[in-house]
């Protein structure tokens, strides 16, 4: 499928006024911020009993969420998810992949894909604190527009790949990271890379941002199996539920909630080597 421009100043952000929504956002929060702890369970009557939902929105809520890497199936019910090392070294891995095949087919195009990034980069990226929700929605986007645009072929194996819970791991990794400004400095090596025709700096300028958050990455997976979790101090951070990788509405119930998504390591009998 060909590129699909995406415009330099987009709003990525999907308010979420209806309970379904409300109810997705808080259950999201409680277990990225430990209130739910890596193995409970929590079931639809769980739901039912916290929200006060009929029992068929909860479990269309059940099912996005373990969609999105939040919940793993446990029998005929659902745990918290614990996010191992290796499995998030297989996101990691994948989605930086993923990145550096489309930052390579930009630099091939040229033009004016490198104009829009540059300009995107500029107005939704460059001046905007990493605390701040605006700033995770729009790398949200930029990944999108490096991918080849929404629809994009790379976008949609992303989607199918790598599911919602790790582009939130991987922003709250900065909690722990030595420094921070990694997505930006990556965003203008590659520029100059891009330019020049310089592959291998492109493919240099693309490992950058996921080599450089790994050490934070992992701390932050490491101190979640222990039980400590990181403050929610983001601006406005976690209201809002993105879109994915490819654009599409992450709208729960919507059809795209329930596409199958590579089976979670935990879900199967494969043991990934840490590469780390």
């Amino acid at each position: 499928m060909g590129r699909v421009r995406l415009p330099a100043k987009v709003s990525l952000r999907v308010f979420m006024t209806t309970k379904t929504h409300a109810t997705y956002i808080d259950l999201r929060e409680r277990i990225l911020f430990g209130d739910l702890k890596a193995g409970d369970p929590y079931t639809s009557n769980d739901m039912m009993r916290d929200y006060g939902i009929v029992v068929g929105m909860a479990r269309r809520i059940l099912i996005s969420m373990k969609v999105g890497g939040y919940l793993t199936r446990s029998g005929a019910s659902y745990v918290v998810s614990s996010f191992s090392h290796e499995q998030v070294e297989e996101w990691r891995i994948g989605l930086g992949s993923l990145v550096e095949i489309g930052a390579l087919r930009m630099t091939l195009s040229g033009g004016q894909w490198l104009e829009d990034f540059t300009r995107y980069v500029e107005k939704n990226i460059r001046h905007v604190s990493i605390d701040d929700e605006d700033f995770f929605q729009a790398a949200i986007g930029l990944t999108n527009m490096v991918l080849g645009g929404p629809h994009s072929t790379l976008a949609a194996i992303v989607d199918q790949f790598i599911p919602q819970v790790f582009f939130r791991l991987l922003w709250m990794a900065d909690f722990y990271s030595d420094r921070r400004g990694y997505l930006v400095e990556a965003s203008d090596r590659f520029l100059v890379a891009a330019n020049a025709r310089d592959l291998a700096g492109v493919r240099a300028a693309s490992r950058l941002f996921f080599d450089g958050n790994a050490p934070g990455l992992h701390a932050l997976i490491e101190n979640m199996g222990k039980g400590v979790y990181p403050t929610n101090d983001r601006k406005n951070g976690f209201q809002v539920i993105e879109t994915l990788a490819s654009g599409s509405s992450t709208d729960v119930g919507d059809l795209r909630t329930f596409t199958p998504i590579l089976t979670p390591l935990s879900e199967t009998s494969l043991k990934a080597t840490p590469v780390f």
